[in-house]
Order: structure tokens, then sequence, then C-alpha cells
């Protein structure tokens, strides 16, 4: 089931899975950043919240984030390192979260004031 996407990434949950697989889209990727076309990170469920938290805030801890979960460890830099993917990227993240919500996937939980 494709929950997002956008003009270089695609997120989507396969069938059966518990986890959002991130993908570059290779059609319309720039050439500056070829090598990163078969990028693959998978994010399990009940580790969203770690990526998402810092969807919108700065790009080294994002990408260091991600790399937990990246299949191609290398070319996540490169992919974190280019404007048009990192801020597609970003939106992205905040679409998929969207779609994980309405479709009952996620829940949200309010935060206590000690939190």
């Amino acid at each position: 089931m494709i929950l997002a996407q956008g003009r270089f990434w695609r997120a989507q949950v396969p069938k059966g899975s518990k986890s959002v697989t991130l993908t570059i889209l290779r059609e319309d990727l720039p050439l500056e950043v070829e090598e990163v076309r078969d990028l693959r990170i998978e994010v399990p469920f009940k580790d969203w919240n770690r990526v998402v938290r810092y969807a919108r805030s700065d790009r080294k801890l994002l990408g260091g984030i991600l790399l937990d979960f990246a299949k191609h460890k290398d070319r996540l830099a490169a992919a974190i390192g280019h404007d048009g993917l990192y801020l597609e990227l970003e939106k992205l993240l905040v679409d998929v979260t969207v779609s994980l919500v309405q479709g009952d996937i996620l829940g949200l939980v309010p935060v206590t004031e000690d939190e």
C-alpha cells in the first residue's frame, strides 16, 4: 500500500509488513545524485516516532536516525545532502505519518506535563 509519493520519494507498507519502506524514484532523479537510485530505508512502525520527531529539525540528526534503517548506508549521505531530495523527504515523512494515523496503524498519545 502506497502511503505517500512525491517527485523523488515513495513511501509504502508492503503487504503483511510492520514497517514503512522509503525508496527513491529513479525517473526524475537529478544526475548529480544518480548514485542514490537504489536507496531503500525500512523503518519499523515501532521506531517511526524516532524518525518523525526529527523530520523538521536538523538534517544531520535525521540522517543519523535514518542510517539505522537504510539498506545502502553509503548512499544515504548523498540523498540527505541534496537539497531537493532532503526537502521532499521532510514533507513525505509528515504525509506518511498522517496516513499511518488515519489508517489506524499508528495512534496519537497526549504528552503529559512531566515529559
